[in-house]
């Protein structure tokens, strides 16, 4: 299998690009909302990123939106830009359902906190995209709402990555420039490695989780899904209404002068034991572009394993998946994915003692751990141990989710960028972590590495 559909091109604008263009009345918000809607409709049979498109409430939006710059009120840079939601991420008046048949009408009467900032900023919402059921997975498959197909797969049905499976392809293809997913062990930055986009979740609570059909309440973080680090930092900077003087900009400084005595922690080779061989290749390629660029490169030293670091998350997940549905899980007249029910109906033999010690080893670890980041700035990681296979490879007791698991059980923040490409064309991505709260010092590291590298600027090409 080979995939030759990337080229360096500007087949699309970035987010970015668009806002400029928008403000500088070298388009409409109309004529970029027709354009996410035709490429939609061009390519959504084939893969199936969205759930729901609202093609009629998003043109009347744009139109309002129009109408609002023409006027010389502009509400930012996400005033008139078309973005996607994640299925289980409520929108008034429409069903969120969470990935699963059983929800199809689970309408909700009031839009999450999300919804309502994007909206508050004059985004356009366009859809809502397809994810696993109950956001419990991470190579992203749905037995009865159907799988997304990840675009850099050609004829070959790729996986797409977990849980945020449409909104991942959804801007990989080129469909929206932003989606918002959810990640509560994974599911915003996988999805975007195994789909060559960038995807950054925050420290939990700075895009708060009011109205998203939960997984798990201690784990779950709203993230955003974008082409570049740019553009993630823009829209994090305007949805968790950061200052404007904390946002990341590359405008004052150049690359060499921000990452210029950064000091960056990475694994060691029995830390990345198992890890295929041409993301090895990738990630070593990474510390170098930082060590020349004059960072300071240390071993990351954790308290625990990444395989007990796993177990503890997995505990807390589980239990609380259980504890919200696990009564349609028992119920085997109901259908469920094969590979989902299994793991909330284990989450229902977790005892309340396993679970308690569980969230105080996490309280204990997280103490410990935030007094070694004390002495970083980011630590890196390959975010995934592997790259895309085909669906009906795909082993789901053996997830892609290794070095990403610790972002939230620690409450910490990481992005995940595009890092190269695997000897089939496949993305590869590295993740770029830092402390609770460092999320605007990830931003800007992660701007600043790809100021270093083109990855990023590769498009599919449908």
């Amino acid at each position: 299998m080979t995939t030759n559909n990337h080229v360096l091109v500007n087949g699309y604008p970035s987010l970015a690009n668009m806002a400029g263009m928008l403000r500088n009345g070298a388009c409409t918000s109309v004529e970029l909302t027709r354009h996410a809607l035709q490429r939609i409709h061009a390519l959504n049979d084939r893969l199936h990123a969205f759930v729901a498109v609202y093609e009629q409430e998003a043109l009347a939006a744009a139109e309002a939106a129009d109408r609002l710059i023409r006027s010389g009120c502009s509400l930012g840079p996400l005033h008139g830009i078309p973005v996607a939601l994640k299925d289980n991420i409520n929108i008034n008046g429409r069903p969120s359902t969470a990935g699963s048949t059983l929800l199809a009408h689970n309408i909700a009467s009031s839009d999450a906190w999300i919804t309502h900032r994007l909206k508050e900023c004059g985004a356009i919402i366009v859809g809502k995209t397809h994810m696993v059921e109950f956001a419990l997975g991470a190579w992203g498959t749905n037995a009865y709402m159907g799988t997304p197909r990840n675009p850099w797969g050609n004829e070959t049905h790729l996986s797409p990555g977990g849980s945020s499976s449409g909104s991942a392809v959804a801007v990989a293809a080129g469909m929206v420039p932003l989606a918002i997913g959810t990640d509560t062990g994974a599911s915003v930055r996988v999805p975007a490695a195994l789909c060559g986009i960038t995807g950054f979740k925050p420290t939990i609570g700075q895009l708060p989780g009011d109205g998203v059909v939960p997984l798990s309440k201690t784990l779950d973080s709203v993230g955003v899904m974008t082409q570049t680090a740019e553009d993630a930092a823009l829209s994090f900077t305007v949805l968790s209404d950061k200052p404007a003087n904390d946002s990341p900009s590359l405008s004052s400084a150049t690359p060499a002068i921000m990452l210029e005595g950064l000091r960056v922690a990475v694994l060691s080779t029995e830390q990345l034991d198992g890890v295929q061989p041409e993301i090895l290749h990738a990630y070593q390629n990474a510390i170098d572009t930082f060590k020349n660029q004059g960072a300071h490169i240390q071993p990351l030293v954790l308290p625990i394993s990444f395989d007990e670091i796993a177990d503890i998350q997995s505990t807390i997940m589980l239990s609380e998946a259980a504890a919200r549905w696990g009564h349609l899980a028992a119920n085997e007249d109901l259908k469920m994915d094969a590979s989902v029910r299994p793991r909330i109906m284990a989450g229902t033999q977790i005892s309340a003692t396993q679970y308690v010690n569980a969230i105080e080893h996490r309280d204990k670890l997280k103490r410990v751990f935030a007094n070694q980041l004390k002495y970083l700035d980011v630590f890196l990681t390959p975010s995934t141990q592997w790259t895309a296979r085909p669906i009906t490879e795909v082993d789901h007791g053996k997830p892609p989710v290794r070095y990403a698991r610790i972002g939230n059980l620690l409450e910490l923040c990481g992005i995940s960028v595009q890092l190269g490409e695997d000897d089939n064309g496949l993305p590869i991505g590295l993740q770029i972590a830092g402390p609770n709260n460092g999320d605007m010092r990830v931003l800007e590291v992660a701007q600043s590495f790809q100021a270093c590298t083109d990855w990023h600027q590769r498009r599919w090409v449908g």
